[in-house]
């Protein structure tokens, strides 16, 4: 059953910095200009739109320890909105251009569910799972907006737990086998498909990409992989080996010919910014910054938005981008 959540602040609009473009990159990196899109005391993650320079979405973290989501309708001006309010969780924040909507992850008292928002509007939050006892993450859009594709199982491991009775994030747990699941929003359909984490849709509808946890070679670590199946769950294909690395948050390129995605190599504590052919070739590395560098977005026009405590103390994440070279 459906639920509408109507807030009483909407939209606040404050002002920061503009963004910085910096020309120097460190040793190794391989992008045209670099540029800081956030410049906030709070830190700001997951960023997803901003594609042609309009709609980026992301998640600040607030002082009292709960998050929300924030708009930027220009990428390169100082307006930001804040578009969700009140001491929740809200994470993982997706844009849709097709019906101008946001839909993301919130903690509700007990669990994860999924919500989304008109991205002009704001008012009536709603709700798209109701189930008390197992969470809903990582929602994403289908390319019409007609399907959202989620996973549900256990808490992911890059986000925070819930402490029961401070009602505030914790550290993180293990992820398990979760489940994919597609709901459509016109016929009400729920499906499904397999098992897997960070569900994805290609730009065609056709293909997901999503990651599989399972333990590295030594069988004494979590790691991630990399897999694409169909949208119907068929024919699974893993793209990355279990011995590249811990790989996460998987997006596609605009054309469908490459995932750009996180990586944290072995013996190495930060993760940097990776693509590779969906055939599983031509891997290559584009951040080698000593900073966390993760969730990657690949934008129509070619711009990588993710966030990064480069240039800051550590987990002081902002939101930056890089244009790759052709």
């Amino acid at each position: 059953m459906k639920r509408f959540i109507f807030c009483a602040l909407h939209a606040f609009i404050f002002s920061a910095c503009s963004p910085k473009i910096y020309e120097k990159t460190s040793d190794g990196e391989s992008f045209e200009t670099l540029t800081q899109i956030t410049d906030s005391d709070k830190p700001s993650l997951y960023p997803n739109g901003g594609d042609v320079g309009e709609n980026l979405v992301f998640v600040s973290r607030e002082e009292d320890a709960s998050y929300n989501i924030y708009m930027k309708e220009k990428v390169l001006t100082k307006a930001v909105i804040q578009k969700t309010a009140g001491k929740n969780v809200n994470l993982t924040p997706a844009y849709c251009s097709a019906n101008n909507r946001i839909v993301f992850q919130t903690f509700d008292k007990t669990n994860f569910d999924i919500y989304y928002i008109d991205a002009s509007k704001g008012k009536a939050i709603t709700q798209v799972t109701n189930t008390d006892d197992e969470d809903e993450y990582n929602p994403s859009w289908s390319s019409d907006g007609n399907l959202i594709i989620y996973e549900r199982g256990a808490t992911p491991k890059t986000y925070a737990t819930i402490n029961q009775r401070t009602n505030k994030p914790t550290g993180g747990v293990s992820v398990k086998k979760n489940q994919i699941w597609i709901k459509d929003l016109k016929t009400k359909e729920l499906k499904m498909i397999g098992e897997g984490s960070f569900p994805k849709f290609s730009s065609d509808n056709k293909n997901i990409a999503f990651v599989k946890y399972d333990l590295d070679k030594s069988k004494s670590k979590e790691t991630g992989t990399i897999w694409i199946m169909s949208t119907e769950g068929d024919s699974p294909r893993q793209i990355t080996d279990v011995n590249l690395g811990y790989a996460t948050n998987p997006n596609w390129s605009p054309d469908g010919k490459n995932i750009i995605f996180q990586l944290t190599k072995k013996n190495k504590q930060d993760s940097d910014i990776y693509v590779i052919d969906i055939n599983g070739e031509n891997l290559r590395q584009y951040t080698m910054n000593k900073s966390s560098d993760f969730a990657p977005y690949w934008s129509v026009d070619d711009f990588i938005y993710f966030s990064s405590d480069r240039g800051a103390k550590a987990s002081k994440y902002q939101v930056w981008r890089f244009k790759i070279k052709k």
